[in-house]
This record gives C-alpha cells, structure tokens and sequence, in this order.
C-alpha cells in the first residue's frame, strides 16, 4: 500500500468510528517520531520507558482522539503499518495469540463472532467489540488457560494491511472489516467467558476486594 492510499485508508476508518496510529516499518510499535512526540526510549533503550510512552498515549488519544488533519500528517509522515487504537468509543479488540484458543472459544460464540469485525493475524485472531462501559487493556484468560490479550483503554492493535519483517501479515476475514460491518455491542468480557486474570485469580481477588475503591 502506497503512502497516500495508506493514509486515506486510515481517515476512512475514523470516519467509521476507528482511530489509526502509524506504527514503525515492519513493526508493531507506534512510531512516536511521526506522531510529533520524542521517543525518549530509544536513547535510553529501556523498555520501561517505551512501555510507558505507548500505554500513555494510547489513553491519551482514547480521550482526546485526533482529527482527520492529525491522522493525516501522522501517515503522511510515516512509511510502515497500520495500528488501531483500542478504548476510544469503548471498542475492545480480543487479541487471540494463535488459532486454536479462538477456534475453542469461537464455537460457543459463533453468532457474535459472524456479525462484527475479524482479522486474521500472523498466529492468530483479533475480534473487534464494543463494551457498554470501559474497559481497561489486560491479559485474555479463557478458563483457566491464558489465550491472548485484550486491547481496549491504554492498547492498540497491529490491523490490516500491516505486515512484519518477517513477511507475515494482518488480513481482515471476507465480508467482516470494519467497512462491511459494525463491532457488535457486549457488556465486558465476562459476558464473553472471558476473564482479564484466570479464575483462581479473579476469585482470590474479589475475596480481597481487589480493584476497587471507595468514590471520595
């Protein structure tokens, strides 16, 4: 995909409710250089420090997402892939590492998965949803085995057209990108069976009362 194709690729995905972020050339990372900020990780080479940088922007933008104009100079800007970013209108972005765990958890939610955006991934599956309220990036447990992540507020996705260096690829399924249909509407991941923490977890710490806080 050519620079200008790439870039009107990703303002017609805003204008379906998507926000786009320019990711470095055959890579998964965002390119921070594009987007106008400084990529202090890269004289540090601290990993910490990229983590950080990727996770505060992705909230940011969720917040305060950029326009048409942003999005234009960024891919204008920039010669790799394609991210997309995970939280803003509470989309959420089941990220299945490999073909197997989404096969096991697709068969009992086979009518969800047919009706809302899939993409195929170099090892695995991304499903693309809407929460009802939302939802924090973490780790996707099914049962009690770990099968992926999911990618909502602080997260971003690699999409289609992308493609690494290896040369694998990120494709979307016939018939379910996001110009051939809507993500499909969930209350949380629970509704899924799905957990950001595997069971014995999850119950450990609701016994504590994990997570919460009392409103001030």
């Amino acid at each position: 995909m050519r620079p200008q194709e790439r870039t009107d690729y990703a303002v017609r995905l805003q204008s379906r409710g998507y926000v786009c972020m320019p990711l470095r050339a055959g890579s998964k990372h965002l390119d921070l250089a594009a987007m106008g900020y400084e990529p202090v990780h890269w004289q540090t080479q601290r990993k910490d420090l990229k983590e950080l940088a990727f996770c505060s922007i992705a909230f940011h933008l969720s917040q305060k997402p950029p326009t048409a104009g942003d999005i234009e100079r960024w891919f204008r800007d920039s010669s790799g892939n394609v991210g997309i970013l995970g939280g803003f209108a509470n989309l959420l972005i089941l990220d299945f590492d490999d073909a197997a765990a989404f096969r096991g958890w697709q068969r009992t939610h086979t009518e969800i998965v047919s009706r809302t955006p899939v993409a195929q991934s170099p090892s695995g599956f991304h499903v693309y949803l809407r929460t009802r309220e939302p939802t924090v990036s973490s780790s996707l447990h099914y049962g009690i085995r770990r099968v992926g992540h999911a990618k909502a507020l602080g997260g971003y996705i690699v999409a289609s057209p992308s493609m690494l260096k290896d040369g694998s690829s990120y494709s979307w399924l016939d018939g379910q990108s996001p110009f051939d249909v809507e993500p499909q509407p969930v209350d949380n991941l629970a509704s899924l069976s799905l957990r950001p923490v595997s069971l014995p977890k999850h119950y450990y710490d609701r016994m504590l009362n994990r997570g919460f806080f009392v409103p001030q």
